[in-house]
């Protein structure tokens, strides 16, 4: 089997964070005013200063607008007033892509770099995106400053001006997934304070939540809304603050540029006390039929991105289906029901010259990896992170099996998305295919292998647990 990962490639963000580290970590003294601190910024030509308190905070240029200037403080503050910690920061073997994803998940514009626990140096969104064309920590500033739903109607266009501009740089289609759902989450995020500052303060705690490929981190371009509502309470009030919570924010994500869910998985439907959720997902789990094991499929891909509300009772319950082999079988079973377009001898078969990645390879991946979690008891939501789970357990999957998804996943959504993104500048529908004759000789025999390989497995699979035993 070739190996059919994405080549490694220059971009800023596909290198190591340590790259990008320019000066040795600059600190203060807690004791230090904020006026000798901006000096010392000045000085070193950066934009914030460490300080050497326990633990130790960090004071930006932003902090001495927004937190001393804006504020009225005086020049003789001292920099424990305004300092933000405990400090967020990541390892310097990191990718500079999940710098970024860092940055935009905590709102913030300089980063801490660590090597074995100790600071070594600050990276900022200018450093990052110094050759990007555009600039993903800008928009997530714009997402904070809406102040109504009319300003959020060109959210599609640029996020499909930043994916493109992402690609080109470099960086795979799995990465800049990552950095886009962020950007969602910020975006639903604002939304729901937005409803809550029109309608008032909730009656009690509730969770946003998405799922489908915003809740596996797997969207790049925009598709339909899969999102859901929960809260504590049941009451009357209750039941009517958040069937308006729920509209205000589904609404406001279709003039974002998400569509409405076509089977109707979103907030306005599917909004519920915490209790119904539980009862639900037992259900789902216990007595596996049909339009069970869909919403299952659909809906234990949840992630919360809104709200204050615990949903560990929910991940529990999650994790019970671990036991339930019955369920898992069913779930393997419904993994099969997309499959590779091959003919008699390995042969692609294609529709007027296209092929569907998202039925022939994507979606049989996905939902592979979906029940070896289950199985495995894991809790992560991504494809990827859910196959290195089945790496380690070999339930449902074998090592060598999951290795190899592991492998060609990258590859089938960089393939995808360079499709749509060419769809996007020709102005052409947006779907999930490729045209075989635009692929390289390359790509083609790559393709193949990949949908051999995933037939190979889901046959396997089907033999190992008797899925056609089932009724």
């Amino acid at each position: 089997m070739a190996n059919l990962s994405v080549p490694a490639n220059d971009s800023i963000l596909a290198l190591p964070v340590k790259h990008l580290v320019k000066h040795a970590p600059l600190f203060v003294d807690p004791a230090t005013s904020v006026a000798r601190a901006a000096q010392a910024m000045q000085e070193a030509r950066v934009g914030s200063v460490l300080v050497a308190s326990d633990p130790p905070g960090i004071v930006t240029d932003r902090d001495l607008r927004g937190r001393v200037l804006a504020a009225g403080l005086g020049l003789g503050t001292l920099v424990t007033q305004v300092m933000s910690r405990p400090l967020v920061t990541i390892d310097s073997d990191a990718p500079s892509f999940a710098a970024l994803r860092l940055m935009l998940e905590e709102n913030i514009h300089h980063l801490p770099v660590t090597d074995e626990g100790k600071i070594v140096g600050v990276v900022s969104a200018t450093d990052l995106l110094l050759h990007q064309g555009k600039n993903p920590i800008y928009l997530r500033g714009v997402i904070d400053t809406w102040d109504d739903r009319a300003n959020v109607v060109n959210y599609a266009r640029e996020i499909g001006a930043l994916v493109q501009a992402l690609f080109n740089s470099g960086l795979a289609a799995v990465q800049i997934s990552q950095i886009v759902s962020s950007l969602n989450d910020a975006l639903v995020k604002r939304l729901v304070a937005l409803a809550v500052a029109r309608i008032g303060a909730a009656p009690t705690p509730y969770s946003w939540i998405v799922f489908g490929s915003e809740g596996r981190l797997e969207q790049t371009l925009l598709t339909d809304q899969d999102n859901a509502l929960l809260y504590a309470e049941d009451s009357d009030v209750a039941r009517s603050y958040f069937a308006a919570l729920a509209k205000h924010v589904v609404n406001g994500l279709i003039q974002a540029g998400f569509p409405p869910c076509a089977g109707g998985f979103m907030a306005t439907n599917w909004c519920k006390p915490l209790g119904a959720w539980q009862e639900l997902f037992n259900q789902w789990i216990h007595l596996p039929k049909p339009a069970a094991l869909l919403d299952a499929a659909i809906f234990f891909d949840f992630r919360c991105v809104a709200g204050t509300l615990s949903l560990q009772t929910l991940d529990d319950i999650v994790a019970s289906a671990k036991s339930q082999k019955l369920f898992l079988s069913h779930m393997a079973r419904g993994a099969l029901d997309f499959y590779p377009p091959l003919g008699f001898f390995n042969r692609l078969r294609s529709e007027n010259g296209r092929v569907d990645l998202k039925k022939g390879a994507i979606a049989p991946i996905v939902g592979l990896a979906r029940v070896a979690a289950l199985a495995a008891g894991s809790e992560e939501r991504s494809t990827l992170e859910r196959l290195n789970s089945a790496q380690q357990s070999g339930e449902l999957l074998s090592r060598e099996d999951a290795t190899a998804l592991v492998e060609i996943f990258p590859f089938l959504f960089q393939l995808r998305l360079q499709a749509q993104l060419q769809a996007l500048a020709a102005g052409s529908a947006i779907d999930h295919s490729v045209v075989l004759a635009a692929l390289s000789p390359m790509h083609r025999r790559h393709l193949k292998e990949a949908f051999v390989l995933i037939k190979q497995i889901q046959d396997a699979i089907r033999v190992a647990w008797q899925l056609d035993r089932l009724a």
